[in-house]
């Protein structure tokens, strides 16, 4: 451990055990909380160079990610005077998650749902951290039309939770009354044990698990479905900083996920976009949603994710209807000009969600004093 670099430290720095990456939720997450609080106040990235990601007597108060439901943290060597954790789960809670909960002095929850749960397993020392947007990447714009094409775009990760199945189980229905309606999706998935989990969907086939070439992966689930190729335009990863003009170019978003723990951060930019959204009233959504700013789907039923067919259940998640969400898009369809209205409702929701106000609301429900004189150390 590098002593004399932690002798340069105030007592009231605060290190940030966060994630990196930028093609992901947790990544994007991690990069506009330490980007906005470097700003704010001072403090240290935890570091394996520096020796800070394996001190076990930081100087100060450490803001650490939980990496899963279980609650452990992202730097388990890492201990500050005082921890705090960060947490956005959708299975269930279980007994180590909850003796893993005594370690910090405070959990927050990335929505209300997860600090609901936290609650009800007995686990008190708990609050809120909603997600933000970057309003100088992501604020109100006027569709580019490239044809008149009834453009539907559906983003997040392939995966059971984030329901793709039920939009392409609704999408079959549509095209097969509209020929001016088009898909575009935004699904792409690194991780291979995720996407397996479609196969337990009821509602779609998926026999093909080599995701190596996505756009032939997701091309293979649409002929093993009967969906036409030709109305559905499949993207590849995108860069965070291009998704502003794909958004651009759509009509309506369409977000009929099981659960979030978040707050869908594609959803809340999408949103702040000025763009109207069909959406899941459930879990992390609510914190962001409601029927000023989104065409809600509350005809909901239980789903119960079970481990294997004779295990205990690891999820509890609820299901929209896919009737629903047909009518939903049918509404939106004839009803063009009115829909505008929610999108405009959505994008004023979504100025009051910064990554600036994330980063304030964090110092306030730990107690980290802002400095004029920001010293940081990486």
């Amino acid at each position: 451990m590098n002593t004399n670099l932690f002798q340069r430290f105030e007592n009231d720095t605060l290190f940030l055990g966060l994630s990196s990456g930028k093609n992901f939720g947790w990544g994007v997450c991690s990069q506009y909380l330490i980007q906005e609080l470097s700003t704010m106040t001072r403090t240290h990235v935890l570091s394996e160079t520096a020796g800070s990601a394996v001190n076990a007597h930081l100087p100060g108060k450490l803001f650490v990610g939980l990496t899963d439901v279980q609650f452990y943290p992202l730097y388990d060597q890492a201990r500050g005077r005082e921890n705090y954790g960060y947490t956005f789960f959708e299975n269930t809670l279980s007994a180590v998650s909850v003796e893993n909960a005594r370690r910090f002095d405070k959990i927050l929850a990335g929505s209300t749902w997860c600090r609901d749960r936290m609650l009800e397993h007995g686990i008190s020392n708990c609050g809120v951290l909603l997600q933000g947007i970057d309003p100088e990447k992501f604020h109100p714009v006027k569709k580019r039309r490239l044809s008149d094409a009834f453009v539907i775009f559906s983003g997040g990760k392939f995966e059971l939770r984030k329901g793709q199945d039920l939009v392409l189980r609704a999408f079959k229905i549509l095209q097969q009354k509209y020929s001016d309606i088009v898909l575009v999706n935004c699904w792409y998935n690194m991780w291979p044990n995720s996407v397996k989990l479609m196969g337990a969907s009821p509602h779609i086939r998926m026999n093909c698990m080599d995701t190596r070439n996505w756009v032939s992966f997701m091309e293979n689930v649409y002929a093993q479905n009967g969906l036409n190729p030709k109305q559905i335009k499949t993207l590849d990863i995108v860069p965070n900083y291009i998704l502003r003009d794909i958004y651009a170019q759509t009509d309506i978003g369409l977000f009929p996920n099981r659960c979030e723990g978040g707050t869908n951060l594609v959803l809340m930019e999408y949103m702040a976009c000025g763009k109207p959204v069909i959406v899941s009233n459930t879990s992390g959504h609510k914190d962001v949603v409601d029927s000023q700013n989104a065409i809600l789907l509350n005809d909901l039923k239980p789903f119960h994710l079970k481990l294997d067919p004779g295990g205990s259940i690891m999820a509890h998640w609820e299901e929209p209807s896919i009737d629903e969400i047909v009518e939903s898009i049918e509404y939106a369809y004839h009803h063009r000009e009115k829909i505008q209205a929610q999108g405009d409702c959505a994008a004023e929701r979504m100025k009051a969600l910064t990554w600036r106000k994330s980063a304030e609301s964090l110092m306030n429900s730990i107690g980290v004093t802002a400095h004029a004189d920001r010293t940081q150390t990486n």
